[in-house]
This record gives C-alpha cells, sequence and structure tokens, in this order.
C-alpha cells in the first residue's frame, strides 16, 4: 500500500510490532506548605514542643526499551461496542531515579508557653529502580496525524539503589522507608503525532494512580521518613514499527522494471 511520508511516496509493508523507546524526567510531588499539618507533644523533659515536617522533591531522570504492538483484529467486545477498545499496547524495561528532601521544625516552650528554641533537621535522598511496565492504550483521533494517547498499565519497580536514611540535626522519630519492591497502576496521557506510516512521537506524562505491594489503602506514594512522595514522569516516546521484507520483488513500476 502507497502511503506519502514528509511529500514522498512509502511503499513499504509494516509489522504489527515494532521497537519503542522512551526517555524522560522524573519529580516527585509532595503536600505543599500550606497544608503541612503542625503537630504537637511533649519532650522528654516535660516541655511542650510541636514539629512540622517539610518535604520537597527533586528533578530525576528514566529511561526504557521494550516493545509495542498494535491488534491485528478487534475483539468480540470491541466489535459489540462497536469501538476500538485496545489501540496498541507496550511493555518496556528500564531505570528511574526519584529525588526528594524533607526539613523538620522543632519548636519548644517554657512553662508560661513562651517560646523558649527552635531546632531544625534536615535530609535528601535520591533512590534508583530498575523496572517493567505493561500497558494498554486507547487512543482519540484528532485527525489523520494527531492523536490523545490514554494509558491504563502496572509497573513493578526495585530498588537498585537506596535512598539515604541519615537525618541531619534533629527530628523525631520513628523514620518510615519504603520498601524495596514496589507495584503501582498507573495513568499514562501523551499527544501523539504519526510521522509516517510506522513512526510515531508521543511526548506525555505518567503518573501512579494505586499501589499494591506495600498496602497502604492504596497509596500510591513513595514514603520516606516522615512525608509521602508522588512520582511523575515526563516523558518523551517514539516507536518504530518493523518492516516486513515481502519475497520477490516489491518496487513500483511495470513489470518489466520490476523484472529489472
Amino acid at each position: 500500500r502507497r502511503a506519502y511520508v514528509f511529500g514522498q511516496a512509502d511503499y513499504r509493508n509494516y509489522r504489527y510490532a515494532g521497537l519503542q523507546i522512551a526517555a524522560g524526567q522524573t519529580f516527585l510531588f509532595t503536600r505543599s506548605d500550606s497544608k503541612n499539618p503542625l503537630y504537637l507533644s511533649t519532650a522528654a523533659d516535660g516541655r511542650p514542643m510541636d514539629y512540622r515536617f517539610d518535604p520537597a522533591g527533586k528533578l530525576g531522570m528514566f529511561a526504557e526499551i521494550g516493545m509495542a504492538h498494535f491488534p491485528k483484529k478487534r475483539a468480540k467486545l470491541s466489535l459489540a461496542l462497536k469501538t476500538v477498545l485496545v489501540s496498541y499496547y507496550d511493555w518496556a524495561l528500564g531505570v528511574k531515579f526519584f529525588g526528594g528532601s524533607e526539613q523538620t521544625t522543632t519548636r519548644y516552650y517554657n512553662a508560661f508557653g513562651q517560646l523558649s528554641v527552635t531546632e531544625y533537621g534536615s535530609a535528601d535522598f535520591f533512590k534508583g529502580y530498575c523496572y517493567g511496565r505493561f500497558t494498554l492504550h486507547k487512543n482519540i483521533n484528532l485527525s489523520k496525524r494527531y492523536f490523545i494517547d490514554n494509558g491504563l498499565g502496572l509497573n513493578f519497580d526495585y530498588a537498585i539503589v537506596q535512598g539515604n536514611q541519615l537525618y541531619k540535626g534533629v527530628t523525631v522519630n520513628p523514620l518510615v522507608f519504603q520498601k524495596s519492591c514496589v507495584v503501582q497502576a498507573h495513568y499514562d496521557l501523551g499527544f501523539g503525532v504519526k510521522l509516517g506510516r510506522g513512526s510515531f512521537f508521543i511526548p506525555g506524562v505518567q503518573v501512579p494512580i494505586l499501589g499494591f505491594y506495600e498496602w497502604r489503602g492504596g497509596c500510591a506514594a513513595l514514603k520516606w521518613y516522615h512525608s509521602n512522595y508522588v512520582p511523575f514522569l515526563a516523558h518523551v516516546k517514539f516507536i518504530y514499527l518493523f518492516q516486513k521484507h515481502a519475497k520477490g520483488c516489491n518496487t513500483p513500476g511495470t513489470e518489466e522494471d520490476r523484472k529489472k
């Protein structure tokens, strides 16, 4: 079948599967300063005290490589509903790095309720994961070339770089740290551009929506020190379908041209 790519006729045939490569930046979202609660307590010497945790995210990065598969036929449910349920699905193996920090502000009061001492503590961390993911995608076509890419899938992460667990200064125990294994359901939203019959460019974002392995009410955030950190991935993805090499000559022209 003939198509045009950047003004040039494309006579190549493509398979229903191909290589997909993605990379980008990561970030950990946390509570805003206005939503950090103030905790009231009593010091070991009996003085009243209060403390507050102030978390923050840092930029990281990720990269992955895998395969994309486009269904050859529509499923019976898709035919019954008269809509395409799965435009394509993809999977990948990769590495990703997240960074974050936390600061503790502790204030002590005298017997008259007056502020006597303010102490601070802080810590920062970077964690690295190797991971595998699987995602189902539903495309909403805007035109022959542009589409909205919606994805829903699972990612399985395992920590290969453990984050810092030491605090500088004063903080409040206990400290809680995410286990090495993380299993999450994620949502992926992208804006797709069809570069040609067999290639796609899809910038987008990915966020976890549900956590499974370490059950905390389905919370998908990573727990570190005293705070929750929600991973956010901004990616650029390329899909290249494999070319199908037909037997014999498949060049355009007359029968005599093909023989030559």
